[in-house]
């Protein structure tokens, strides 16, 4: 009897929960919706017309959706950096609070390259999705 890929994912998801992973069970970003606030990112001269989410087919739909997350959790690393640093001025500089702040601010530096190198793999999708 052939074992269903399915089997692998659950042995992954097993893993992952010994180190304290669960399952998401949110509602998805309004992807499309916030497509056209970073769209323009992808504007050149050779391309003119970047598409909307709702035109581009799965690979690039993926790639968009990798950008976007990236951008989001560089967001909520930014406002972990805001409360840190209002801890800062609020209870005053320790070292303890300044060192904090450090790590968190380099987290956030970080998801910035992070977010770099997803508008870089997106792009290359544009490109070879304009070259198929």
């Amino acid at each position: 009897m052939l074992v269903s890929p399915q089997h692998l994912i659950d042995g992954e998801v097993a893993e992952l929960k010994r180190f304290g992973y669960t399952p998401y069970g949110g509602v998805d970003p309004d992807w499309a919706g916030m497509w056209p606030l970073l769209q323009g990112d992808f504007a050149t001269l050779q391309r003119a017309h970047v598409p909307s989410y709702a035109e581009m087919g799965p690979w690039p739909q993926e790639g968009a959706r990798i950008y976007m997350r990236r951008r989001l959790l560089a967001d909520r690393l930014f406002e972990e950096c805001q409360v840190l640093y209002g801890r800062l001025h609020a209870e005053g500089i320790n070292t303890e609070l300044v060192e904090a702040y450090t790590l968190a601010r380099d987290a956030y530096e970080e998801a910035v390259l992070d977010f770099g190198k997803a508008r870089e793999m997106l792009e290359e999708v544009f490109t070879k999705t304009v070259d198929l």
